[in-house]
């Protein structure tokens, strides 16, 4: 690496933990937000989470494939593999049998993973389709009650640009799905979208229903560089925190991918370095700032997963390649000092 690139990426670190300071400074000292979710194994506190798709190579939803035991147990030893590192608090996304193959094998097998349990919901799929992943959901967390930890009522359903988005007209039939976990479950009921749903006045009502927030916040589909993308997450989390200030806000989606290639080939919406080592600098600053700040979160993501972005697409679009760990289970830059065969 180039001095003047060393000497950079220092100075960004150091104004990041400054920044992040402050923050927090300003976050701790407000009375009025209620944190509902500190998700803990034996006392310690495991908020660093990873968000986890089972799907291997060959593997995808659309196929409805349901990953082996034998490799979903590979997994989750590899995702717990490091005491220090570790994930032990997942993300997953659809009441499903894949999901629920997952939650089998840690009860089986007595893991210290702890979940939360997503319900897919859609404007693409019916409204019977959307009220079985509702009760999908509750039964999951009631007979996984030891391990589903919180529950998640859809992905991204409305924040605009999403191709599942829900109609603003939904929003009492929403309300009524998460009122009605709320009264069957034992656990926190939240929301994940993108920042620019969360920083619309029309998301008070459903912010102020859920028992806390989900927030989406990728710098790096925001067209910043690398240098600027720990300021970036944290000022849009310090901005939704003001625009919310009771609820606890939790990040659900941040990542770097090692590909900038969009869908159709286009590049241009991604100005940061795609590659393994700006994901390292990325990864590394951000969990630092999670860990000072006790933000909990999921990163995206734990793995590669070629089915993403069109399974008929190339291999090199960004959406096949957010994963710390490649499709074939072996470490990328980011992760490699703790999870490689050589530690």
């Amino acid at each position: 690496m180039r001095l003047v690139s060393f000497i950079s990426i220092i100075l960004i670190l150091t104004g990041f933990n400054f920044q992040a300071n402050s923050m927090t400074k300003t976050i701790d000292n407000s009375s009025n937000i209620k944190t509902v979710f500190e998700p803990k194994i034996d006392g310690k506190w495991i908020g660093i989470g990873i968000s986890y798709g089972s799907y291997r190579d060959g593997e995808s939803p659309s196929k409805s494939s349901i990953s082996s035991e034998k490799d979903i147990l590979q997994d989750m030893m590899l995702l717990t593999a490091d005491s220090d590192k570790s994930w032990n608090l997942i993300r997953m996304y659809a009441a499903d049998p894949a999901s629920e193959q997952v939650l089998k094998t840690i009860k089986k097998h007595n893991l210290p993973v702890k979940v939360m349990q997503g319900a897919w919901l859609s404007s693409t799929q019916t409204d019977e389709k959307n009220e079985q992943q509702i009760s999908e959901v509750i039964r999951l967390a009631n007979e996984y009650k030891n391990i589903i930890v919180t529950v998640n009522l859809g992905n991204e359903i409305f924040v605009d640009w999403s191709a599942h988005k829900l109609d603003l007209s939904d929003y009492p039939k929403y309300l009524g799905w998460v009122k009605n976990a709320q009264t069957e479950t034992e656990v926190p009921v939240t929301l994940a979208d993108d920042y620019n749903f969360w920083n619309k006045p029309w998301s008070q009502e459903i912010a102020q229903a859920l028992d806390y927030i989900v927030l989406h916040a990728y710098a790096m589909w925001n067209s910043q560089t690398l240098e600027n993308a720990l300021p970036w997450t944290e000022k849009t989390f310090h901005d939704i925190q003001a625009l919310h200030p009771t609820k606890q806000i939790v990040l659900g989606e941040s990542g770097w991918a090692t590909s900038a290639m969009t869908e159709n080939g286009d590049e241009s919406l991604i100005i940061g370095e795609a590659s393994e080592r700006a994901q390292k600098v990325f990864y590394d600053a951000y969990r630092q700032w999670l860990v000072d700040n006790h933000v909990v979160s999921y990163y995206f993501e734990a793995f590669d997963e070629k089915w993403k972005g069109g399974e008929d697409k190339p291999d090199g679009i960004a959406e096949k390649n957010w994963g710390v760990f490649r499709s074939d289970r072996t470490p990328k830059m980011a992760v490699e000092k703790y999870f490689s065969n050589d530690k």
